[in-house]
């Protein structure tokens, strides 16, 4: 049959699988950062720098809506984060109009926005008005401080690490 419409469809392209991305741990006795395949979790592993021997993290599921980068982050990535979690925290309740709490945690940006409102708060209240936004960046600092001191530590390093939340 010569004048046949119907013709044959190629086939579609291959599938192909998007490889797993490599999961980050610290090795727990030299600290020396070390990249592996997720399909590994759970099983032993040898540190090529030291020598030492340890059992690899298994990711684990995170709530949905959660950044699924944090999966694969090594506690000792989690508490070294989280070592800055009580400082920042005193800070931003003592200084909180400075925005020192905000430096601590890598937020140079927010953390000029407060100190320069703070500072504008001062300048305008010498010459006009009150003190109202120096006195919000003291209450913001407060709050701030509060909520990173009552956050456990995974929490903390997955709002302020991994999703880089500036305000509250």
């Amino acid at each position: 049959m010569k004048g046949n419409s119907l013709s044959a469809t190629p086939p579609p392209p291959p599938i192909h699988e998007i490889p797993a991305p490599n999961m980050h741990v610290d090795c727990p006795y030299c600290q020396v950062r070390l990249s592996v395949h997720p399909s590994q979790a759970g099983s032993a592993a040898g540190c090529p720098k030291c020598g030492g021997r340890f059992q690899l993290p298994i990711p684990t599921a995170l709530p949905l809506g959660r950044s699924q980068l944090s999966a694969y982050s090594s506690t000792s990535e989690i508490q070294r984060f989280a070592s800055k979690k009580i400082t920042a925290g005193i800070c931003g309740i003592l200084l909180g109009g400075f925005g020192v709490h905000k430096f601590i945690l890598g937020f140079g940006k927010a953390g000029a926005i407060m100190l320069t409102v703070w500072l504008a708060g001062i300048v305008l209240s010498i010459l006009i008005l009150p003190l109202f936004a120096s006195a919000a960046m003291w209450i913001i600092g407060l709050i701030e401080g509060i909520i990173y001191l009552t956050k456990s530590d995974e929490d903390f390093y997955q709002a302020y690490a991994v999703e880089k939340k500036e305000w509250f």
